[in-house]
């Protein structure tokens, strides 16, 4: 079959409300907010905006709500160019979270409100839409619609990439099925008890995968392929890191981008991890998100070009104003 898509998202989108403050407020005190932005989110719907934004031809499979959160995520695709023939809308409420990042500690926060708006059914996940596509990313969201795209997507010759950000009980299908795994320090130390990351990525290896990973923040990224090769990167530095919400979830986008390009394994980990760092420099889970030029200028000489992020800053800031 023709592949219309490089990657296919499968996720339900969700709204934040991303904020800046010096630190959490004690009981009865008020903490300053520095700055806010409305954005879109989820782990694999920013994934697949990053993609988007790097170049790759993209389409999205979820679910939204009715309310003009809902709407505002199924825009914000068209944004960027995504397809959402298979953005599905639901009667009910998006998923609501304000993301908190404080300047402080560097830390973040989130305070959610869960969407009633019905969760993915296998009856929406298209066979033929699936398997037009060269890569499927997901993220650990646990419903039978997931499964049934990874059964499709294996069927079908189609690449699997996953975010492990947490540890499920779908943890062990996932690990089976996946041809790239890549997950958090959350999910890595539901596992693993030691800190050899290496090591134990090539243990991950045994389980499924083709490429194993573990993100670790501030100490770079870790992982093994099925070449025999492993690595271990540092994380990049120089300029202050002013939010890390969706930093894994660009990440993923980065990565799969790189692997589209037949790179090498540590090549694809160290661009994806300059993708995320460029994203951490901004407030928020996709304004900082860069373009292709803007990834390999800053991986030749080390500075972040925020002419083109200046004005998605002004968007996110004010697109909500007179809603």
């Amino acid at each position: 079959m023709e592949k219309r898509f490089d990657v296919i998202g499968v996720e339900n989108p969700i709204m934040d409300f991303a904020v800046s403050i010096n630190h959490l407020p004690k009981t009865d005190s008020m903490s300053i907010m520095h700055d806010y932005l409305w954005q879109s989110g989820g782990n694999a719907s920013s994934a697949v905006v990053a993609l988007a934004r790097l170049g790759a031809s993209c389409s999205m499979l979820g679910v939204v709500g009715t309310d003009p959160f809902g709407k505002f995520c199924r825009d914000d695709m068209v944004r960027h160019q995504v397809d959402v023939s298979h953005l599905y809308t639901q009667e009910g409420d998006t998923t609501f979270t304000i993301c908190l990042a404080e300047n402080e500690t560097k830390g973040r926060s989130f305070i959610g409100h869960m969407g009633v708006n019905g969760a993915l059914t296998e009856e929406q996940v298209d066979e033929d839409f699936i398997a037009s596509a060269r890569y499927l990313h997901t993220s650990m969201i646990e419903c039978s619609a997931k499964k049934k795209a990874i059964e499709y997507a294996k069927k079908h010759g189609v690449l699997v990439s996953v975010d492990g950000g947490s540890y499920t009980d779908e943890a062990p299908f996932i690990m089976e099925n996946a041809d790239i795994l890549i997950i958090s320090e959350e999910f890595y130390y539901a596992v693993f008890s030691d800190d050899q990351f290496e090591k134990n990525c090539k243990k991950l290896l045994e389980k499924g995968p083709g490429i194993a990973i573990v993100t670790l923040g501030s100490q770079g990224c870790a992982g093994a392929d099925d070449t025999g090769n492993t690595f271990r990167l540092p994380p990049f530095s120089g300029y202050p890191i002013i939010d890390t919400t969706g930093a894994g979830d660009v990440f993923h986008g980065g990565f799969v981008y790189a692997h589209s390009q037949g790179w090498d394994t540590k090549t694809c980990a160290r661009f994806a991890s300059a993708v995320s760092y460029i994203n951490c420099t901004s407030l928020g889970g996709r304004v900082g998100i860069p373009d292709r030029k803007m990834v390999d200028e800053f991986l030749e000489t080390g500075k972040i070009d925020y002419t083109d992020i200046e004005p998605r800053r002004e968007f996110y800031r004010n697109v909500m104003s007179f809603q």
